[in-house]
Protein backbone atom coordinates (compact mmCIF):
# COMPACT_ATOMS: atom_id res chain seq x y z
CA UNK A 1 0.00 0.00 0.00
CA UNK A 2 2.86 2.32 0.75
CA UNK A 3 4.03 1.72 -2.63
CA UNK A 4 1.10 2.58 -4.55
CA UNK A 5 0.38 5.77 -2.14
CA UNK A 6 4.00 6.69 -3.48
CA UNK A 7 3.40 6.57 -7.13
CA UNK A 8 -0.10 8.39 -6.45
CA UNK A 9 1.96 11.34 -5.31
CA UNK A 10 4.65 11.19 -8.06
CA UNK A 11 2.18 11.58 -10.85
CA UNK A 12 0.48 14.05 -8.97
CA UNK A 13 3.41 15.70 -8.81
CA UNK A 14 4.00 15.44 -12.44
CA UNK A 15 0.62 16.61 -13.86
CA UNK A 16 1.30 19.96 -11.54
CA UNK A 17 4.45 20.36 -13.64
CA UNK A 18 2.90 19.87 -17.05
CA UNK A 19 -0.07 22.01 -16.12
CA UNK A 20 2.70 24.58 -14.84
CA UNK A 21 4.70 24.67 -18.44
CA UNK A 22 1.24 24.86 -20.50
CA UNK A 23 0.69 28.04 -18.37
CA UNK A 24 4.36 29.62 -19.42
CA UNK A 25 3.61 28.62 -22.87
CA UNK A 26 0.69 30.31 -23.38
CA UNK A 27 1.83 33.51 -21.57
CA UNK A 28 4.86 33.63 -23.77
CA UNK A 29 2.09 33.37 -26.86
CA UNK A 30 0.38 35.93 -25.43
CA UNK A 31 3.50 38.27 -24.99
CA UNK A 32 4.15 38.10 -28.26
CA UNK A 33 0.28 38.54 -29.63
CA UNK A 34 0.57 41.47 -27.77
CA UNK A 35 3.71 42.75 -28.84
CA UNK A 36 2.64 42.02 -32.99
CA UNK A 37 -0.66 43.68 -32.01
CA UNK A 38 0.65 46.89 -31.00
CA UNK A 39 3.05 47.10 -33.87
CA UNK A 40 0.04 47.02 -36.42
CA UNK A 41 -2.08 49.57 -34.06
CA UNK A 42 1.39 52.18 -35.05
CA UNK A 43 1.96 50.90 -38.44
CA UNK A 44 -1.38 51.61 -39.58
CA UNK A 45 -1.37 54.71 -38.69
CA UNK A 46 1.96 55.80 -39.94
CA UNK A 47 0.67 53.85 -43.35
CA UNK A 48 -2.23 56.65 -43.77
CA UNK A 49 -0.50 59.07 -42.82
CA UNK A 50 2.45 58.11 -45.44
CA UNK A 51 -0.01 57.39 -48.01
CA UNK A 52 -1.64 61.38 -47.46
CA UNK A 53 1.60 62.79 -48.08
CA UNK A 54 2.09 60.76 -51.04
CA UNK A 55 -0.99 62.47 -51.80
CA UNK A 56 -0.35 65.93 -51.41
CA UNK A 57 3.22 65.66 -52.82
CA UNK A 58 1.64 64.24 -55.55
CA UNK A 59 -0.57 66.80 -56.13
CA UNK A 60 1.25 70.10 -55.62
CA UNK A 61 4.44 68.59 -57.65
CA UNK A 62 6.03 71.33 -60.14
CA UNK A 63 8.41 70.74 -63.21
CA UNK A 64 11.12 73.23 -63.37
CA UNK A 65 13.23 73.44 -66.70
CA UNK A 66 16.67 75.43 -67.39
CA UNK A 67 16.72 75.84 -70.82
CA UNK A 68 19.53 78.06 -72.14
CA UNK A 69 19.20 80.96 -74.55
CA UNK A 70 18.15 80.24 -78.18
CA UNK A 71 21.19 80.85 -80.18
CA UNK A 72 21.64 82.04 -83.62
CA UNK A 73 21.26 79.72 -86.57
CA UNK A 74 24.20 77.30 -86.17
CA UNK A 75 25.81 80.04 -84.29
CA UNK A 76 26.49 81.74 -80.74
CA UNK A 77 27.19 85.51 -80.03
CA UNK A 78 29.35 86.10 -77.65
CA UNK A 79 27.30 87.51 -74.74
CA UNK A 80 25.86 83.50 -74.73
CA UNK A 81 28.84 82.65 -74.05
CA UNK A 82 30.54 81.96 -70.99
CA UNK A 83 33.97 83.76 -69.99
CA UNK A 84 35.69 80.52 -68.95
CA UNK A 85 35.40 79.19 -72.59
CA UNK A 86 36.99 82.29 -73.90
CA UNK A 87 39.81 82.27 -70.99
CA UNK A 88 40.25 78.45 -72.41
CA UNK A 89 40.67 79.43 -76.18
CA UNK A 90 42.95 82.47 -75.33
CA UNK A 91 45.09 80.53 -72.67
CA UNK A 92 45.66 77.28 -75.12
CA UNK A 93 46.64 80.11 -78.16
CA UNK A 94 49.34 81.68 -75.65
CA UNK A 95 50.41 78.39 -74.63
CA UNK A 96 50.61 76.97 -78.16
CA UNK A 97 52.97 80.70 -79.10
CA UNK A 98 54.33 81.70 -76.01
CA UNK A 99 55.83 78.55 -74.77
CA UNK A 100 58.04 76.54 -77.44
CA UNK A 101 61.18 74.58 -78.13
CA UNK A 102 63.13 74.71 -81.80
CA UNK A 103 61.50 71.09 -82.36
CA UNK A 104 58.01 71.92 -81.96
CA UNK A 105 57.66 75.84 -82.68
CA UNK A 106 56.63 74.95 -86.33
CA UNK A 107 53.98 72.02 -85.47
CA UNK A 108 52.78 74.61 -82.59
CA UNK A 109 52.28 77.63 -84.70
CA UNK A 110 50.45 75.67 -87.13
CA UNK A 111 47.57 74.29 -84.86
CA UNK A 112 47.34 78.02 -83.26
CA UNK A 113 46.63 78.91 -86.91
CA UNK A 114 43.94 76.88 -86.76
CA UNK A 115 42.23 79.52 -83.92
CA UNK A 116 42.71 82.63 -86.09
CA UNK A 117 40.42 83.76 -88.93
CA UNK A 118 41.55 86.88 -91.46
CA UNK A 119 42.90 89.59 -90.80
CA UNK A 120 45.04 88.27 -88.14
CA UNK A 121 45.33 84.59 -89.84
CA UNK A 122 47.13 86.71 -92.87
CA UNK A 123 49.08 88.80 -90.20
CA UNK A 124 50.20 85.17 -88.43
CA UNK A 125 51.70 84.20 -91.63
CA UNK A 126 53.81 86.71 -92.16
CA UNK A 127 55.44 87.43 -88.75
CA UNK A 128 55.23 84.03 -87.03
CA UNK A 129 55.30 81.69 -89.59
CA UNK A 130 57.96 83.52 -92.02
CA UNK A 131 60.15 85.58 -89.64
CA UNK A 132 59.51 84.55 -86.46
CA UNK A 133 59.70 81.07 -86.79
CA UNK A 134 63.17 81.42 -88.84
CA UNK A 135 64.39 83.05 -86.19
CA UNK A 136 63.84 80.49 -83.47
CA UNK A 137 64.93 77.66 -86.14
CA UNK A 138 67.89 79.17 -86.76
CA UNK A 139 69.00 80.51 -82.85
CA UNK A 140 67.70 77.36 -81.90
CA UNK A 141 65.61 79.66 -79.32
CA UNK A 142 63.56 78.51 -76.60
CA UNK A 143 61.11 80.48 -74.96
CA UNK A 144 58.94 79.81 -72.20
CA UNK A 145 55.99 82.04 -71.21
CA UNK A 146 54.78 82.17 -67.13
CA UNK A 147 51.50 84.07 -66.77
CA UNK A 148 50.12 85.71 -64.09
CA UNK A 149 46.56 83.52 -62.93
CA UNK A 150 45.82 87.22 -60.76
CA UNK A 151 46.48 89.02 -63.52
CA UNK A 152 44.17 87.49 -66.60
CA UNK A 153 41.46 89.79 -66.86
CA UNK A 154 38.42 89.35 -69.62
CA UNK A 155 36.83 92.57 -70.93
CA UNK A 156 33.76 92.42 -72.91
CA UNK A 157 33.77 94.79 -75.58
CA UNK A 158 30.10 94.35 -76.89
CA UNK A 159 27.97 91.75 -77.57
CA UNK A 160 30.00 90.12 -80.46
CA UNK A 161 34.15 90.42 -79.04
CA UNK A 162 35.96 89.57 -75.91
CA UNK A 163 39.14 91.20 -75.02
CA UNK A 164 41.32 88.32 -73.03
CA UNK A 165 44.87 89.96 -71.52
CA UNK A 166 47.68 87.94 -69.92
CA UNK A 167 50.66 89.10 -67.99
CA UNK A 168 53.83 86.99 -66.78
CA UNK A 169 57.40 86.45 -67.33
CA UNK A 170 59.05 85.73 -70.86
CA UNK A 171 61.98 83.72 -70.37
CA UNK A 172 64.31 83.24 -73.67
CA UNK A 173 67.10 80.49 -74.08
CA UNK A 174 68.98 81.21 -77.30
CA UNK A 175 71.81 78.68 -78.11
CA UNK A 176 71.58 77.70 -74.20
CA UNK A 177 72.20 80.68 -73.20
CA UNK A 178 69.42 82.17 -70.73
CA UNK A 179 68.10 85.61 -71.87
CA UNK A 180 67.04 87.99 -68.90
CA UNK A 181 63.08 87.60 -68.58
CA UNK A 182 61.10 89.90 -69.80
CA UNK A 183 57.60 91.21 -68.19
CA UNK A 184 54.97 90.66 -70.98
CA UNK A 185 51.66 91.15 -72.02
CA UNK A 186 49.44 89.27 -74.14
CA UNK A 187 46.33 90.63 -75.78
CA UNK A 188 43.58 88.24 -77.59
CA UNK A 189 40.46 89.63 -78.85
CA UNK A 190 38.10 87.12 -79.76
CA UNK A 191 34.60 86.60 -81.57
CA UNK A 192 32.25 83.77 -82.81
CA UNK A 193 32.04 81.73 -85.94
CA UNK A 194 29.29 79.55 -87.23
CA UNK A 195 30.22 76.38 -85.00
CA UNK A 196 31.02 73.12 -85.63
CA UNK A 197 31.92 69.65 -84.19
CA UNK A 198 35.57 70.50 -83.67
CA UNK A 199 34.27 74.29 -82.46
CA UNK A 200 31.10 73.51 -80.59
CA UNK A 201 31.19 77.18 -79.39
CA UNK A 202 32.78 78.93 -82.98
CA UNK A 203 35.26 81.12 -80.98
CA UNK A 204 38.28 82.15 -82.89
CA UNK A 205 40.70 84.89 -82.17
CA UNK A 206 40.65 88.04 -85.00
CA UNK A 207 43.70 90.14 -83.25
CA UNK A 208 46.65 89.53 -81.08
CA UNK A 209 49.22 91.60 -79.66
CA UNK A 210 51.94 91.60 -76.91
CA UNK A 211 54.27 94.54 -75.14
CA UNK A 212 56.70 94.15 -72.86
CA UNK A 213 56.37 96.32 -69.69
CA UNK A 214 58.51 97.70 -66.92
CA UNK A 215 57.64 96.16 -63.71
CA UNK A 216 57.53 99.58 -62.09
CA UNK A 217 54.55 100.51 -64.96
CA UNK A 218 53.06 96.95 -63.93
CA UNK A 219 52.71 97.67 -60.15
CA UNK A 220 50.96 100.85 -61.32
CA UNK A 221 48.63 99.78 -63.51
CA UNK A 222 47.80 97.25 -60.77
CA UNK A 223 47.79 99.40 -57.88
Amino acid sequence: MAKVSQLTKDTALFDARGETDTIRLWENYRDQALLWRGIALIQIPTSLVLVVLALILWTTRSVTLNVPAKPLPGMYIAKEIPDTEFIEVATDFINLIGSYQPSTARRQFNQAKQLLVEPMLARFDSEMMGIELKAIEQTTRTQLFFADPIETKLERIDDRSVKVSFVGDRLKLVAGQEVPAELTRFTVVLTTIPRQQLNPYGIVITNVQFENLSRDRSRRERN
